[in-house]
């Protein structure tokens, strides 16, 4: 396995109801392959805000009522696993959703990271996203990972669809969230259409708290209007993803600073099999694009 670094000049479904079950396996479907997940703890199968803010949203570890009951469920399946993190429900001014946070394993805290995966997928599901949160917790930084809308048709959102207002609702408590707990150096990681929503909040609500961008796969969105350090990274397997990826690199080549574009060679969609390679790169990256200023707790 290895990666190639070029620098630049420039999802799922589950059933409307389940019943209590605490074995009953919660069906989802990312990229059209069926991926099947046990409340036991069984490994996955799958191939493919503002600083400003007056008051932070609410996040607790005492189940509430979310909107969606899926959620619920999900919740439950990860207290059976051995997930590293603390499961807790931030709010929006709509809904409560479910998020899970990860703190920085060092005394000094180097930043936060949100990782915001498309809506219609399931939170730490997929190994490189689950992989990625550790390793950086691991490195000194506090990791929220969150849960966006679930769908009720098969399948996740195109990776160019336009951002929807629960999506953005949810990342924008995510780093009001972030920002109460004093972290002032903030990264967003979105995957796929996770990366469309998560790029279109930082256009539209500029914060000095976010200092670096990281896009997982395959996603279409502008980058007008925003400057901050972006890291573009794809699996040379995913050709929906090396296409997107070249156009993006040629419409924004005299962008500064440029976008920084990571290959990993042989990686699918889910970079799966590459999960330690995929979270070394981007952990190297953060330190170099987004080091921050490390805060003794």
């Amino acid at each position: 396995m290895c990666a190639r670094w070029v620098r630049t000049s420039a999802h799922q479904f589950i059933p409307a109801s389940l019943p209590p079950s605490a074995t009953l396996a919660l069906i989802a479907v990312f990229a059209g392959t069926a991926l099947v997940v046990f409340d036991t703890g069984a490994a996955d199968q799958q191939s493919a805000a503002a600083t400003a803010a007056v008051s932070a949203p609410v996040a607790s570890s005492e189940e509430p009522d979310p909107r969606d009951e899926r959620e619920r469920a999900i919740a439950k399946r990860l207290q059976l696993s051995p997930m590293g993190g603390e499961i807790s429900w931030i709010g929006t001014e709509q809904e409560k959703f479910l998020a899970i946070y990860r703190e920085g394993q060092r005394a000094e805290l180097h930043g936060g990271i949100i990782i915001n995966i498309a809506s219609g997928a399931i939170v730490d599901n997929i190994p490189a996203h689950r992989t990625l949160a550790q390793t950086a917790a691991a490195a000194g930084w506090g990791v929220l990972s969150i849960q966006q809308p679930l769908t009720n048709s098969t399948g996740a959102k195109p990776n160019d669809a336009e951002p929807d207002s629960r999506s953005v609702a949810r990342l924008d408590a995510a780093v009001r969230y972030m920002v109460s707990l004093g972290i002032e150096n903030l990264v967003i990681v979105g995957a796929a259409y996770g990366a469309v929503v998560a790029m279109r909040w930082i256009i539209d609500r500029p914060s000095p708290a976010i200092r670096g961008f990281v896009g997982l796969g395959a996603w279409s969105a502008s980058l007008d209007g925003t400057d901050i350090p972006v890291l573009d990274v794809v699996g040379t397997r995913d050709q929906k993803a090396m296409v997107q990826q070249t156009q993006r690199t040629a419409k924004f080549r005299k962008r500064t600073p440029p976008i920084e574009v990571l290959l990993i060679d042989g990686a699918g969609p889910a970079f799966y099999g590459y999960e330690d390679l995929l979270a070394k790169r981007i952990r190297g990256w953060l330190e170099r694009a987004a080091p921050g200023v490390s805060k003794t707790r």
